[in-house]
């Protein structure tokens, strides 16, 4: 049973979302909610649903948005950002126990038989679901059968990484830009992600990428600079500031982020073997030959003192980034 249904199998919905949505596969789960594929019923058209567990959203994880009251950050965020690589906001609904963020859904749903040999090449999932608006009035806020919640094959950077060959400089350039944008669209509206990395980063077979799970995002105050002392990410992308338990800039330590998460991308594996090694700041030797103008990118990304690190401006006008569009997959 996934974790999706052991939750929703006894578990009385908002009537207004179950007459709107039909829930499909399980998408993913992690310590804050799970989320579930869904289909609208008025057009057909798939989302993606988070349930979002109330009492599991920490302290420092809320916001007062001037039209939904107090939610978690997460949702504040996607309701006020609009970038082409960013998922989009789309509906909010809440309960006693859940928040149920609706968001688009996007992405190929990556396998060992989906090869990557110079574009993409989509698979098909079929989607077992049923009708919630074929049920009587009495069921129709009762939440579907277990059995129908099945997982679906991941949709992530990771995913895609993991079951396919490496991708040529170009393929990385054109996925590594879009990051970039988002990331420095964030950051002009003050916003930091504070967990980049593969898994939070959706894509498609025409390459498109869409940045997810806004759980850790954070506003950093005016004027920026504000130190932080704990750290919310994943532990393979914090940067030797963090991992020495020092005070960190979100901003800077957001960039070491993107160089790890460039290096795996380029060469299908993380750039350091432990945190030891990872506050040394020298990462493995690539095995793979990268041009001047992307190493020169890495370097600076993976600088080990922050001051020295690249900014979000500096990276996206970096020529490797500038230099490529999506014309040129």
């Amino acid at each position: 049973m996934t974790v999706s249904a052991q939750h929703l199998s006894h578990h009385s919905m908002v009537p207004e979302f179950v007459s709107a949505y039909t829930l499909g596969d399980e998408l993913g789960s992690g310590g804050f909610g799970f989320v579930v594929s869904a289909t609208r019923n008025s057009d057909q058209k798939e989302v993606a649903v988070k349930f979002i567990f109330r009492d599991k959203v920490p302290l420092h994880g809320w916001a007062n948005d001037p039209e939904l009251g107090h939610i978690p950050m997460e949702i504040h965020v996607l309701k006020n950002v609009a970038h082409a690589n960013i998922i989009g906001f789309m509906n909010v609904y809440q309960d006693y126990k859940y928040f149920y963020l609706v968001m688009e859904l996007h992405g190929t749903p990556w396998s060992a038989s989906n090869p990557l040999s110079g574009s993409f090449q989509a698979t098909s999932t079929s989607s077992s679901s049923s009708s919630l608006n074929q049920l009587s009035d009495d069921e129709a806020h009762q939440p579907p059968k277990s059995a129908l919640l099945v997982r679906r094959t991941s949709c992530d950077l990771f995913e895609c990484i993991e079951h396919h060959s490496k991708f040529t400089e170009i393929q990385a350039r054109v996925i590594f830009k879009q990051i970039v944008e988002c990331v420095h669209y964030l950051n002009s509206r003050g916003i930091c992600h504070r967990d980049i990395k593969d898994e939070n980063i959706v894509i498609d077979n025409d390459f498109r990428v869409k940045l997810i799970d806004f759980g850790s995002a954070v506003i950093i105050p005016k004027p920026q600079g504000k130190l932080f002392d704990r750290f919310y990410g994943t532990i393979n992308y914090a940067s030797p500031e963090i991992l020495k338990g020092e005070k960190y800039r979100a901003e800077s330590a957001e960039i070491w982020s993107l160089g790890i998460l460039l290096y795996t991308i380029l060469y299908g594996e993380v750039p350091f073997n432990d945190p030891v090694q990872a506050i040394s700041g020298s990462y493995i030797a690539p095995r793979v030959k990268s041009s001047g103008e992307c190493l020169h990118l890495l370097n600076w990304m993976l600088a080990k003192k922050p001051e020295q690190r690249a900014t979000i401006e500096d990276v996206a006008k970096h020529p490797w980034i500038v230099g490529v569009s999506m014309s040129n997959v």
